[in-house]
C-alpha cells in the first residue's frame, strides 16, 4: 500500500514538472508581449492590411488610464500580416485576449470566410471573439475613441454584449457562430454593421493617444504616443449584414434586427415605441418594456404543403408616454390600453412578415428554415430542399399582454 502511494506521488510530481518546464518562457515575458484586444482587417489591392489594437497598461500618480496603440502590417495572407506585426515591432502579438475581429467593407468584394477561416482554425484566437463589419475602413474605425472608453474594442464589446435588461437590438455573432452558419446546409450567416456617429459634445483627451503605422512594401508598423485625440464618437451596431456563401446579399434595418432578436435571443428588458395612438382625443406616443417574451417557431411539411408557423407572445408594461396632464406612467399597476396592444401587435406582425420577405428576396436563410426542414421534417427534405423559400407559406400570430 505504501509503495503504491509513493508511486502515485512520484508520478504526480513528475507530471507537474513536465507541465512546468514545457511552457515557453519566452512568450510570457511581459516586456516583450503585446496584448491585442482587437484586430481590424482591410484589403489593399492584393494585400491584407491588418491593424492590431494593443492595450498598454500605464498607471502613474497623475494618469490611471489605459493607453492604446495601433500597429498595422500587410501581407498576402492574414497569418503573414499578423506575423509581420511582431517582426516590425519587436513585440510578440498575443491573441489570446483578442475579443473582436472587425472586417472592412473592402473585403466584401471577396468571400469573407477566406479571412475568418484563419481565426476559426487558429488556436491562438478564441472562438468566442466577436465578428463585425465596419461601415468603411476597419483600420480607421478601430482607432476611434468614445467619451467613456479610450479603447474602441472595449466600447464595441459593451454595446454588442449587453446584459439582460438592456435593449436586445443587436444581432451579435462570434467566429464560431458565423462559421457554423456558413458551413451549414443553408450557407447563411449574419453579423452587425458598426457605424460611427458623432456625439453631441465635442470632447478631447490630453492623456492617452495612439497612432497607426504607414509605410511601403508588403507591411508597415507604428507605435503609439501621447497626443490629443478626438473622442467625439459613438458606435451604432443595430444594422445587420446578411451573408450567403460568404458574400453580402442584404441588410436588416434596426427595427427588423430588434424583431429578429425577439424571435431568437433573450428579449426581456427591451423597450420599443408605439406612436400616434389616440388617447383622450390626442395623439400619444407610448414606450413599452418587455417583461417576458415567448416565441415559438414550427415548420410543418407535407407532400402538398410547406408551412412556417410563428407565434410571439409579449408581456409588457408601460414605461412612459407623452400624454399631457396624466401621471399614469408612474403607476405600478397601469394596464395597457387596447389600442396600444393592437398597434404593438401590428408592428411586430409587419416586421416578422418583412423578415420573411427579406429572406426570400436575398436567399439568406437567417431564420434557419432549411435546417428545421432537415432535422424535423426529414422525409420531405428531398422534396423541398431546392425550392423551400419559393413554396413556403407562413402563419404569423403576435399577442401583446399587459397588466390587468
Amino acid at each position: 500500500m505504501q509503495s503504491r502511494r509513493t508511486k502515485f506521488i512520484f508520478l504526480a510530481v513528475l507530471a507537474l514538472f513536465v507541465f512546468f518546464f514545457s511552457s515557453d518562457f519566452g512568450l510570457i515575458d511581459v516586456e516583450k508581449t503585446a496584448i491585442i484586444t482587437a484586430i481590424a482587417i482591410d484589403k489593399d489591392n492584393d494585400l491584407y492590411e491588418v491593424t492590431a489594437q494593443i492595450a498598454v497598461p500605464e498607471a502613474t500618480d497623475t494618469n490611471s488610464e489605459n493607453l492604446k496603440t495601433q500597429i498595422t502590417a500587410k501581407d498576402t495572407t492574414i497569418g503573414g500580416a499578423i506575423k509581420n506585426l511582431g517582426d516590425y515591432s519587436g513585440w510578440f502579438p498575443k491573441l489570446a485576449f483578442c475579443n473582436l475581429i472587425l472586417l472592412g467593407d473592402s473585403l466584401l468584394e471577396d468571400n469573407v470566410i477566406d479571412v475568418l477561416d484563419y481565426f476559426a482554425k487558429s488556436l491562438r484566437v478564441q472562438d468566442s471573439a466577436l465578428v463585425a463589419l465596419a461601415d468603411g475602413k476597419a483600420g480607421e474605425l478601430i482607432s476611434k475613441a468614445t467619451p467613456l472608453d479610450n479603447i474602441s474594442a472595449f466600447a464595441l464589446q459593451k454595446i454588442m454584449l449587453k446584459n439582460v435588461g438592456f435593449d436586445a437590438d443587436i444581432a451579435s455573432t462570434d467566429i464560431k457562430t458565423f462559421c457554423v452558419g456558413h458551413y451549414s446546409l443553408n450557407s447563411s450567416a449574419l453579423m452587425p454593421i458598426v457605424k460611427v456617429i458623432k456625439s453631441s459634445e465635442n470632447q478631447t483627451d490630453t492623456g492617452g493617444g495612439g497612432s497607426s503605422g504607414a509605410g511601403s512594401g508588403t507591411s508597415s508598423s507604428g507605435g503609439g504616443s501621447s497626443s490629443k485625440e478626438d473622442k467625439n464618437n459613438l458606435f451604432d451596431a443595430r444594422t445587420t449584414a446578411l451573408f450567403v456563401k460568404g458574400k453580402k446579399v442584404g441588410e436588416l434595418s434596426p427595427e427588423l434586427t430588434q424583431t429578429y432578436s425577439a424571435l431568437y435571443k433573450t428579449f426581456e428588458g427591451t423597450s420599443f415605441s408605439v406612436n400616434d395612438v389616440d388617447f383622450k382625443g390626442q395623439k400619444t406616443n407610448y414606450l413599452l418594456s418587455v417583461v417576458d417574451c415567448r416565441p415559438k417557431i414550427k415548420l410543418h411539411a407535407t407532400e402538398n404543403d410547406l408551412r412556417l408557423s410563428i407565434t410571439l407572445k409579449l408581456y409588457c408594461k408601460i414605461s412612459d408616454h407623452s400624454a399631457d396632464g396624466s401621471s399614469e406612467a408612474l403607476s405600478q399597476n397601469n394596464p395597457i390600453p387596447e389600442k396600444v396592444k393592437e398597434k404593438a401587435e401590428q408592428y411586430f406582425t409587419d416586421n416578422i412578415n418583412e423578415l420573411l420577405r427579406t429572406e426570400k428576396q436575398t436567399g439568406c436563410d437567417f431564420m434557419q428554415i432549411k435546417q428545421k426542414l432537415y432535422r424535423y421534417n426529414h422525409k420531405q427534405y428531398s422534396r423541398y430542399k431546392d425550392n423551400y423559400l419559393s413554396v413556403l407559406k407562413t402563419d404569423v400570430n403576435v399577442s401583446v399582454f399587459g397588466q390587468k
